[in-house]
């Protein structure tokens, strides 16, 4: 079967592997240039749960990624807005870790040096001119043309695939910002991500390393134009709200951008197209699951083109990852608005939710592992 991927960032060449080992002739058509992971760790950083990270050790990607752009992360702690503090530790799931932050590029890059291993054709810095969905065909910006038993969109929320097949979208924009920035820590910080909760947005830690950690500030749009333009004043704000937790740190880059809630009608189209990851799904990134459900998708699409002809494994593929990716939006938008209210109602049932979580270790068990994906 011949599989062409439209987009080979994390999840399109994690697609292009996964299903190259399964014996499927694969072409990746990625519109940039090949990424390198050197220097400084990158701002895009995802937080790759347990699951996942052994699916990457099955891949053969795992042990090829940066170890300097890696780390192991063995706690989780959550804390309300009114000072309600919940952790979450590798030995309450009974596993080795929680997951690991990776840098996307080291990622992307280690993926990528698997593609002539498994004789998977790329086209960098190349683009899909146009779509003949009904002779299975692209026509490529080179002039080459690829017909394809297989279409995957991998391209993003403003897929291209997801338009050339007719495929509608609904979502929103939160009217928030995401900001991300890079710091260097004065005392060792422990292996433990960390989320705290208030009225204007949560603030998070990822840690990098002993002495390195990514910051997240996720405020409202407009305040965030206050602060538009001016260093200074962005790393002023950050030092304010970290350094209680931190200690002295210093801030090296950053970056923000817009938060939206998006997702695909459909999944799949004509027996022969599917989208997986943000063409088909852009969650909140409030818990870091969105590359987490792009790689369950992989996964699932896998397993039922492994089990069953292409067009109901595609019927099957839809039915399952869109019942799973709409039930994790689901739940980030009512952590979203109940753990930052400020009405007695939704205080109280997160509390009450929090206090019963920590008592009853089952509960608290069954909660973690579905968190790192089991």
């Amino acid at each position: 079967m011949k599989v062409v991927i439209v987009g080979g960032g994390m999840v399109g060449a994690g697609a292009a592997v996964s299903l190259a080992k399964q014996g499927y002739e694969v072409t990746v058509i990625e519109a940039g240039k090949a990424v390198s992971s050197g220097g400084d760790w990158d701002l895009r950083i995802s937080s790759i749960h347990l699951r996942n990270v052994e699916w990457l050790h099955e891949l053969g990607t795992w042990l090829n990624i940066r170890a300097e752009r890696k780390l192991m992360y063995t706690d989780l702690a959550v804390q309300t807005v009114d000072g309600q503090r919940l952790q979450f530790s590798n030995l309450d799931a009974d596993a080795i870790a929680l997951g690991a932050m990776v840098e996307n590029n080291a990622l992307q890059e280690a993926l990528w040096e698997q593609f002539s291993e498994h004789n998977i054709r790329v086209y960098s810095e190349t683009r899909v001119e146009t779509f003949d969905l009904a002779d299975r065909s692209v026509t490529l910006s080179n002039g080459e043309k690829l017909s394809y038993d297989l279409l995957l969109g991998a391209d993003g929320a403003q897929s291209q695939v997801a338009f050339a097949a007719h495929i509608g979208q609904r979502g929103w924009d939160y009217d928030m910002r995401c900001l991300l920035a890079i710091a260097e820590v004065e005392q060792p910080i422990p292996a433990t991500t960390w989320e705290i909760f208030r009225s204007e947005g949560p603030f998070a830690l990822l840690p990098l390393s002993t002495h390195q950690a990514c910051l997240i500030d996720y405020r409202s749009e407009s305040q965030w134009q206050e602060f538009s333009g001016n260093s200074d004043a962005v790393k002023q704000s950050l030092n304010e709200v970290f350094e209680p937790h931190i200690g002295q740190h210093t801030v090296t880059k950053f970056a923000s951008f817009p938060l939206r809630r998006q997702r695909a009608l459909r999944y799949i189209s004509h027996d022969s197209v599917a989208l997986i990851g943000d063409a088909a799904h852009s969650i909140h990134p409030l818990a870091g699951q969105g590359v987490n459900l792009g790689f369950a998708d992989v996964q699932e699409l896998t397993r039922q083109l492994v089990k069953q002809p292409l067009p109901q494994a595609l019927v099957n593929y839809e039915r399952v990852r869109m019942q799973e990716n709409q039930q994790m939006m689901r739940a980030m938008d009512a952590i979203h608005v109940g753990f930052r209210s400020q009405h007695l109602l939704p205080r109280g049932l997160v509390a009450f939710g929090l206090a019963l979580v920590g008592k009853v270790a089952p509960l608290k068990q069954a909660l973690v592992r579905k968190a790192i994906g089991f």
